[in-house]
């Protein structure tokens, strides 16, 4: 089917059939968009790390015991090797094919996963501890032992991140398995951006993009903190795009966004994903506007955004001056005032939110928000209570990188697939 984009005929059109994540606010993208739309947040200052007093970072936690781990033979032996990351991958991913009606029993080679990930999600720096451990008291020879006990996921193609071994476990998917390493929300840009070409390129059908936004070490948030200070109080005027914002608040989760071709799609579309680019130039003003560029030149005007919406003062100010003046007088919201950054998936939760946003035909308000900053020009936050979205809106979805270092910008277009609603608005008008 070819795509009714803009001046791209020739590309296929690509839908979102399937969205899952994992949230402070619970499991599920609904039980996100719901807190949301409620004006809750999830924000905590209780982190210990022994004796020491509390972080003086506010952060949100995902409640860990919600979390479950397939049953079955296959599955408990793969467990052994599944740290806190692998499991939340794997509920995301499961949420995703559920939605999809994808069961995952069966081999698909037309399927591929494309994993988000960041130092701190892949496992393998737990197994070799594990096994070292393991092996001092153990009676096999070591080869025995390493046949035994290591999962042989030598039948997937590419062994770039151990948590896309267990995503291909679930779905089935026998086609590429590939990461896109980064430690920051652009990174979930650059995996559905790579997931695009997958598609576009006519080698996969199907392809999952799964990222993790696990806990922060100390050591981590402290290295981000020197960059580009987080911020320390998650009260009424700290959120993004307030006038007395002080900077990023902390988070984790995770997401999992099932792109199909949709001449192929064994799901049914939730949203068609219009566009997305990830690039890097001198300055991250510089990025944004030419990723935001790219994916507007294939696509409709954005009738809604997004936003990345930090709470860094600085980082506001920058996403405001590049991308506004692209959109112009559209409804802005953001998630990060609800649940903070969750860094890697960061831009995956966004994308699932978006498509729920679309399917309601509702935005829910900026967490956090009491007073827009008059000097970020005529940005019209969404505040206090869901605004309409209109009829087949346009969504465009926006994603930076933490830190003055940090150049890299992503931007994605997701439009509704209710042309029918557009053209009865249009006539009603």
């Amino acid at each position: 089917m070819p795509s009714e984009r803009g001046g791209r005929p020739d590309r296929p059109e690509i839908v979102v059939t399937g969205t899952g994540v994992i949230s402070p606010a619970g499991i599920g993208t609904t039980r996100l968009w719901e807190a949301m739309a409620a004006g809750k947040t999830f924000f905590d200052t209780g982190c210990h790390d022994g004796p020491a007093p509390a972080l003086p970072w506010p952060s949100a936690a995902v409640d860990t015991a919600e979390v479950t781990w397939p049953a079955g033979r296959d599955w408990a032996n793969a467990g052994k090797y599944a740290n806190q990351s692998a499991r939340w991958a794997v509920s995301v991913a499961r949420q995703a094919l559920e939605q999809a009606g994808i069961t995952g029993d069966t081999e698909d080679v037309r399927g591929g996963t494309v994993m988000a990930v960041g130092s701190s999600s892949d496992e393998l720096s737990d197994v070799i501890p594990q096994l070292a451990s393991r092996f001092r008291n153990d009676p096999r020879p070591l080869a025995k032992f390493l046949h035994d006990e290591v999962p042989d996921y030598s039948y997937i193609r590419g062994i770039p991140s151990q948590l896309g071994q267990f995503v291909s476990m679930a779905s089935g998917f026998r086609g590429s398995n590939v990461a896109v390493y980064g430690e920051a929300a652009a990174g979930g840009t650059g995996a559905l951006a790579l997931a695009v070409r997958l598609l576009e390129s006519g080698e996969l059908d199907r392809t999952l993009v799964v990222g993790v936004g696990a806990p922060l070490s100390i050591t981590a948030m402290a290295a981000f903190d020197q960059d580009e200070p987080f911020g320390t109080r998650a009260t009424a005027g700290a959120g993004p795009f307030d006038a007395d914002r002080s900077g990023t608040l902390i988070g984790q989760g995770a997401a999992a966004v099932l792109l199909e071709r949709a001449d192929t799609a064994r799901g049914t579309a939730r949203a068609r994903l219009a566009g997305c680019e990830v690039l890097v130039a001198a300055d991250v003003t510089s990025s944004a506007g030419l990723a935001v560029d790219a994916v507007l030149a294939d696509a409709d005007t954005p009738t809604v955004w997004w936003a990345h919406g930090a709470g860094s003062a600085r980082l506001d100010r920058l996403e405001t001056l590049a991308v506004l003046p692209r959109v112009g007088d559209v409804p802005v919201t953001g998630s990060k005032g609800t649940i903070g950054n969750t860094f890697e998936c960061s831009a995956l939760i966004d994308t699932a939110l978006v498509v729920e946003s679309l399917a309601r035909g509702e935005l829910p308000p900026v967490g956090l928000l009491l007073r827009p900053d008059p000097g970020l020009g005529g940005l019209d936050p969404v505040m206090g209570e869901t605004r309409p979205t209109g009829y087949a809106a346009t969504a465009l979805v926006t994603a930076f990188n933490q830190g003055h270092h940090s150049t890299a910008a992503g931007a994605i277009v997701i439009a509704s697939t209710d042309r029918t609603s557009a053209d009865d608005g249009k006539a009603r008008t």
